[in-house]
């Protein structure tokens, strides 16, 4: 620190000597501006007395403060306010307690210890008790004197606490202006502190600036924020006041029952609002007036009255917004609202795409790919002038269209057509035959190339109006999520607050049960890690009586419990590649979706090596993506299918597809298939397999074209095991069954290495092979 403060000394002597003056630069200006504030609070503070005799607050003030130049701005100040309004000797008591608290943090400033947020009220608390153990000696321990002095010692922990907590926004220079709750209660008691340290402060004989600045907050506060707050202010700051006072709770009496009948008409006007007040603390002093005759009290209300009516609009806003509470999850509810309808919108309009290309794209192409053109566009190039033209096209049209009509089936078979096709007295009577025979091939040509053209047309077509549909549906599930009731949990949640203030920790908390009835509990806040330790989750499982499990998608200041599936799986995998190739073209992975669903994907590639591998990783990357955005099975492998399939018409590849999806909550599950290897089952001991007739992704598409999809319903104990092409024979698998129903359950990883060591000697290495097994347990 004396390195840094030499730094600027020296910098500033370089500037003087070369300009000959010194400028304060706006950052400069603003740190003098902070430095005052501190000098002038811990002035103010340090004359805050309560109980007749005892002001711990400016100590509370430079413990806050820190050791740098805010805490000796704070120290100087306080350490005036003590010796003026409490004499030289009352005032040196506090003034050491402060020199010796600064003394501390400067002394720890750079220890990890100083950085927790009790180390500064402890020291507070334990230097105004070293400091003050004399005095209190000196008067022999009398009761009431050890009751006053243990609350000033708490007090003056609280209060470098609070005060620290209500300078934060300002010390920690935050991109979020907004304040939170413990800043918020931070600041007014800040605020509630320097009022009591006005209250001394008297004009015009017996007026307090305290008790008069106090009556206008709560005056203020109680027209903008109703009754609740007109009241619990008004009880604070009379509790100040009396405390400042030293007497009977007369004011707490007073502000409360005014805050309260002032809240009730918030709603009526500013000048209602002040009539109100002034009557209703009128009424407190005439029934009080045999205990004490507290005539400046109406001065001071009827002038706070005054200043309230002439306080700027923009001001009472201000205090309004600062009041005001939204009901957050009202707010989180017309959010999810607003979402809805806007993905069910955007849904319905994919879908009205989806029909109006379906009904203006024609099922069928154009007449120009009709058989009849051929003979017909021929003739129309080679007969023209042909002196034979009206003996073949009139005459004898009928012998004419019946020899070429014969011919057309063999042409379009083969491709093109020969002299054989034709009628031997039509290729002798025709006198252009060859040039005939030659322009009726280009014909069949072109009309074979229209068809394929219409054909990837109608394709292209189709597979955009599918690619529509696919993400109106999708658009549409994530509506129906948003639109479903989550169902709150408020005991479990009363319990994680509990449990929480237990471990010193602040934040937003929700327990809920989302749509499938799985409980979710959520916090958002600072300081959260404690919360992902595993002893924390047990405990915090045998708070809510349900396992919990932290979700994937955390992020640092906010942790979410989900519901521990009651099953889980062990996966085995085993691997080869083919014989004399770097890479292999199976791919697979298997992931958890935050609903308790487990995917498990195995894809081949055509062929083998790196080209292989490309087609099957594109396809897992793919399915991936989908289905962690929520999508269904089925579904996902469609969009995926047709995706490739567009692909395929440039580079010609596919790739199998095998899916198993299982949710671990109910053991329910399906295999989806698209041509992929068979994959087996072993439930309760007995091994089914299953198969399925569709073509691997990417090869055909249309509207009919989908993936093979079996059922499930699985248990702890049971198996499934996925295997590529090149594992097993489709016709010679019994052995693959037999190893299946003799598993003992111990391993997956032994089965599949064992599989693979018995394909190699049944099969050979002639193609990429994978096994994956899946063993189902209970948690």
């Amino acid at each position: 620190m004396a390195v840094k403060w030499k730094t600027k000394a020296a910098q500033v002597g370089e500037e003087l000597g070369q300009t000959g003056r010194v400028v304060l630069r706006a950052p400069a200006l603003a740190r003098g501006a902070e430095c005052l504030m501190r000098f002038m609070l811990g002035a103010v503070l340090a004359g805050g007395e309560i109980f007749g005799g005892y002001a711990p607050f400016g100590i509370g003030l430079v413990a806050c403060s820190g050791s740098g130049m805010d805490g000796l701005c704070a120290l100087l100040g306080a350490c005036l306010g003590y010796l003026t309004f409490r004499g030289f000797v009352e005032g040196l008591r506090y003034a050491a307690a402060c020199v010796l608290v600064f003394s501390v943090a400067f002394a720890f400033y750079d220890v990890r210890l100083y950085q927790k947020t009790w180390f500064m009220p402890l020291v507070a608390a334990a230097m105004d008790a070293v400091t003050g153990f004399v005095y209190l000696s000196d008067a022999r321990w009398r009761p009431a004197q050890v009751v006053f002095f243990a609350t000033e010692i708490l007090l003056a922990g609280a209060s470098a606490y609070f005060y620290r907590t209500a300078f934060s926004p300002w010390t920690q220079k935050r991109e979020d202006s907004a304040l939170t709750t413990r800043q918020t209660v931070s600041l007014f008691l800040l605020l509630g502190t320097l009022l009591v340290a006005l209250a001394g402060i008297t004009f015009w004989g017996d007026l307090s600036i305290g008790r008069l600045a106090a009556a206008l907050l709560v005056m203020a506060v109680a027209h903008e924020g109703g009754l609740g707050l007109g009241a619990a202010t008004g009880v604070a700051a009379g509790l100040g006041m009396d405390l400042a006072a030293g007497g009977a709770p007369f004011y707490t009496m007073a502000y409360g029952f005014s805050g309260l009948l002032t809240g009730a008409g918030w709603k009526q006007g500013r000048l209602f609002g002040a009539l109100t007040y002034v009557v209703t603390n009128a009424v407190a002093v005439l029934w009080t007036w045999d205990a004490a005759q507290r005539v400046s009290s109406l001065y001071e209300v009827f002038i706070a009255s005054v200043l309230f009516l002439l306080l700027p609009q923009k001001l009472t806003r201000r205090l309004s917004a600062l009041l005001t509470r939204e009901g957050k999850q009202d707010t989180a509810r017309r959010a999810a609202a607003y979402v809805r309808d806007k993905l069910s919108a955007t849904a319905g309009a994919f879908r009205t795409v989806c029909e109006g290309l379906r009904s203006a794209f024609p099922p069928q192409g154009p007449n120009d790919g009709d058989v009849s053109s051929v003979f017909d566009r021929t003739a129309e190039r080679v007969c023209q002038r042909c002196a034979l033209r009206n003996t073949c096209w009139e005459h004898d049209y009928v012998s004419t269209y019946n020899a070429l009509n014969d011919a057309l089936p063999t042409m379009l078979e083969r491709g093109r057509g020969e002299a054989g096709d034709f009628p031997g007295w039509f290729a002798s009577r025709c006198l252009q035959f060859p040039a005939f025979l030659r322009t009726a091939n280009e014909e069949v040509t072109a009309l074979l190339y229209r068809r394929q053209y219409q054909n990837r047309v109608r394709e292209n077509r189709g597979a955009v109006c599918r690619q529509y549909e696919a993400l109106a549906d999708v658009l549409s599930t994530a509506a129906v999520e948003l639109s479903a009731e989550l169902t709150p949990d408020p005991l479990r949640e009363k319990r994680l607050r509990q449990h929480l203030t237990a471990l010193g920790l602040e934040g937003e908390t929700a327990v809920y049960y989302d749509e499938l009835g799985h409980l979710r509990a959520e916090v958002a806040g600072d300081g959260l890690e404690v919360l992902r330790e595993a002893a924390e989750l047990r405990k915090l499982s045998d708070l809510m009586g349900l396992p919990l499990r932290l979700a994937e998608e955390d992020t640092a200041d906010r942790v979410t419990f989900l519901q521990a599936e009651p099953l889980m799986a062990v996966a085995g995998l085993a691997a080869r590649r083919k014989e004399g190739q770097t890479e292999s073209g199976d791919t697979g992975t298997w992931f958890k979706r935050s609903d308790g669903s487990l995917f498990v994907l195995l894809c081949d590639g055509m062929g083998s090596g790196a080209a292989a591998q490309r087609e099957s990783a594109l396809a897992v990357r793919l399915l991936e993506e989908f289905l962690r955005a929520g999508l269904e099975a089925a579904a996902a492998l469609r969009t995926v299918n047709s995706a490739l399939a567009l692909r395929n018409e440039e580079t010609g590849a596919f790739t199998t597809v095998d899916l198993l999806r299982l949710d671990l909550f109910t053991g329910g599950g399906e295999v989806c298939k698209y041509g992929a290897a068979p994959t087996y089952v072993k439930r309760s001991g007995v091994v089914s397999r299953i198969t399925g007739a569709a073509l691997p992704a990417g090869l055909v598409d249309g509207d009919g074209v989908g993936p093979d999809v079996t059922g499930l319903a699985l248990g702890p104990g049971d198996c499934v095991l996925l295997l590529s092409d090149g594992v097993a024979d489709a016709s010679d698998d019994q052995w693959v069954r037999d190893m299946l129903a003799q598993f003992d359950g111990v391993s997956p990883k032994e089965l599949a290495r064992d599989i693979m060591a018995e394909s190699e000697k049944r099969v050979g290495a002639a193609d990429d092979r994978t096994a994956v097994v899946i063993r189902i347990g209970r948690r």
